[in-house]
This record gives structure tokens, sequence and C-alpha cells, in this order.
């Protein structure tokens, strides 16, 4: 099964006519790990669908990074599709988090065929749907809980996709993704080895059982 089988499966588009049209236009690359792939006041030539892999999307504010969300495979970024339809600039920084396989389809024809692919239009609906919904849970986080449990939930989540109870990050990665300082990652992470719940060495935090 090839890549855009895989995907037509996945996304349930069933259309010969449009499976022939990305079958044409679209573009598979192979895209190495940490590499940039959308960046602010640039047009949006291309709409991406992650086939392999994982994208960090991301903006910027007074130097501090501010993580949106991640794209997962046989997703898009939302951000990218809602520019599509305005034909206006990037605000935003994407960037792959591992070795990732893009499928890029050029933006004239996003719009055109959500109005004429009943399949295509329930991908693009479902993407601002789910979108919406991860970006109201994240705001929820940021608005009530304290950067303490923030923190501590990013890791255990970390540590459940990996299967590991090691996660191997530097505490200005953390930062990032927490939208704060590398000063308050460190401290927040003292306090949770003084509580037990993990412990720490140089970019390796180990959580303990009981609290996985």
């Amino acid at each position: 099964m090839d890549s855009f089988t895989q995907l037509f499966d996945q996304l349930k588009i069933i259309e010969p006519e449009l499976q022939n049209q990305i079958r044409s236009v679209g573009i598979i690359q192979n895209i190495d790990e940490n590499q940039l792939i959308l960046e602010p006041n640039k047009y949006i030539k291309w709409l991406s669908i992650v086939l392999e892999g994982k994208v960090r999307v991301w903006k910027e504010q007074e130097d501090r990074e501010i993580l949106l969300y991640y794209v997962n495979p046989i997703e898009t970024c939302v951000l990218s599709l809602a520019a599509t339809y305005e034909d206006c600039k990037s605000t935003i920084y994407a960037q792959t988090e591992k070795e990732s396989i893009l499928l890029k389809i050029p933006v004239r024809f996003i719009k055109q065929w959500s109005k004429i692919h009943p399949s295509w239009h329930d991908f693009t609906t479902q993407t601002f749907i789910n979108s919406y919904r991860d970006l109201l849970s994240s705001y929820s986080n940021l608005a009530f809980l304290k950067i303490k449990d923030r923190l501590m939930d990013y890791l255990m989540r970390e540590s459940l996709s990996t299967k590991n109870n090691s996660v191997f990050v530097s505490h200005q990665k953390l930062a990032n993704e927490m939208g704060t300082t590398r000063e308050v990652i460190s401290k927040t992470l003292k306090k949770l080895e003084q509580e037990k719940r993990l412990s720490l060495s140089f970019k390796k935090i180990v959580i303990k059982n009981g609290y996985l």
C-alpha cells in the first residue's frame, strides 16, 4: 500500500476524481528532524498533511515561544488550512519534531475541493473542529492549572506516548513547551523532585512509577 492509498483509506476519500487529483498535484517529501517548514510573514503556498512523524507549531512573543499544538500523522495544521482560504501570510512557526513524511498540496486546490468533494469537505471541517477542541483545552490548562500541574501532565503524557518512564528533554525545551522561562521550569522540577514525584539528571527526567 503506497502513501496515497493509505491516506485515502484513513481520510475516507472515496471519490476517484479527487484521488486522481491528489496523486497528480500532491508532492510527498521526506523532511529531516528540526526542519522549519513555516514561518511568519510568508505566504503559504502549500498545505502539508503529515503522513509520518510529528510537527510542532508555535508562536513567538517577547522572546518566548508559545506552543499551540502538534500535528500528528494524517493531520494538517489548522492555521495553515485557514490561511489557504484567505490567501494570507503565516502567523506561526512550524517545525518537524522528528524525521517526517509530508504530503504537500498547492493551496489553490484546497478551497475548490471543499466545494465539490464531500470527503475533502469532511476532512477540512473535522480539522477545524478537532483543533478548536485542542486549543480550548490548551487555553483552559494555561488559564486554570498551576505550572507544576501543567508540567507534570506534559511529562506523564510524553512518558505514556513512549512507554518509558524516562523523558529525555532539556529544561529549555520544557520552558518552550510551557511558555515560560528556563528558571521557572528548573525551580518547578526541583519542587517535584522534593515531592518524590520524579528524579532529575542531565536532560533526563524519570517519573516515579506511582505517578504514571
